[in-house]
């Protein structure tokens, strides 16, 4: 139980980390799909002027 209060303790004690380490993924997540949706849809478009 005493290593438990320790560990809490220790966790609570260290540094949080920062709005940038925190969401830095899920921006570049969300930029990788919207990259990926624009590159399908100019593939569509393109692909439907050579069609028409």
């Amino acid at each position: 139980m005493e290593t438990a209060l320790d560990d809490l303790a220790r966790l609570l004690r260290a540094s949080q980390p920062g709005l940038r380490a925190r969401y830095g993924s899920f921006v570049l997540q969300l930029l990788a799909n919207v990259a990926t949706g624009l590159a399908v849809g100019l593939g569509f478009a393109i692909g439907h002027a050579i069609a028409g």
